[in-house]
């Protein structure tokens, strides 16, 4: 299979360490050229034996959306595999799509009706606080996943030049929400919130928002543009701190394994 143009609408099944078999689902695909050597969808796009829905519209409709997930998930299952989790995800972050309640709704049934154990998964950067219908659409998901690895505005603002929204605006919108998984990326190097203040500062701020859980990473390989990995012991020490302070427990991932 060759690489596509355009990252996948529906990618996998992949094997992840977090939520075990996933079929990912990509609503705001961009262009390859848009992301980093990195990027899982890329890998995924050149590995023959996982099956990938792509187009070349930057923004598909809800019902593309909805029709290439009900085709890939009714194929799995009259295969007769696994479908641990239903992934919304990708390279654009999926609250962005402008009919995402829309189409978590209509994942959510094809999950009940397909594979109703299975968990339904939203991952999100802090632009899912632009969203008006947040709190409506995090209602749907399981396990809604977000990233929050910044203690003080500064060090949003050094991670997050280009942002949408300032610090104090993302921390207000995180504040009222409940059932949150809250998702860490430390590392070291040009940009620093691994250290011991900006951890601490971390901690002060995860107590005050209270997610249900904390998932604790670092970048894959040894370095990028400047920026390291952080090690797993450091990661392990980061979340014992946390859990000790504030009684929030969570577990470090180490790296995704990929498909074969």
């Amino acid at each position: 299979m060759s690489i596509a143009p355009y990252h996948a609408i529906v990618f996998g099944p992949i094997r992840s360490r977090r939520f075990g078999n996933s079929l990912g689902i990509n609503p705001v695909p961009s262009p390859r050229t848009e992301c980093g050597a990195e990027c899982l969808h890329c890998r995924t796009g050149s590995a023959a034996a996982v099956p990938i829905i792509s187009r070349s519209n930057a923004v598909p409709s809800s019902g593309v959306i909805v029709t290439s997930a009900a085709r890939r998930i009714i194929e799995i299952q009259k295969a007769g595999e696994k479908l641990e989790a239903v992934t919304v995800t990708g390279n654009g972050d999926p609250t962005m799509h402008p009919s995402l309640l829309e189409i978590s709704e209509n994942l959510r049934d094809l999950r009940t009706k397909w594979f109703p154990k299975a968990k339904l998964v939203l991952l999100s950067t802090s632009e899912a606080f632009l969203s008006p219908e947040l709190r409506a659409v995090i209602a749907i998901y399981d396990r809604p996943v977000f990233r929050f690895d910044w203690g003080t505005a500064k060090t949003y603002d050094a991670f997050r030049p280009n942002a949408k929204l300032d610090y104090k605006t993302v921390v207000e919108r995180i504040q009222p929400l409940d059932r949150w998984i809250c998702q860490a990326t430390f590392v070291q190097g040009a940009l620093d919130n691994s250290n011991d203040r900006e951890v601490q500062a971390w901690i002060k701020k995860v107590e005050e928002l209270r997610p249900r859980a904390v998932q604790v990473m670092s970048i894959e390989g040894k370095s990028r543009g400047g920026v390291k990995a952080v090690s797993t012991s450091k990661l392990e020490e980061i979340l014992a701190k946390l859990t000790e302070k504030t009684g929030i427990t969570g577990e470090v991932v180490t790296r995704e394994p990929q498909p074969v």
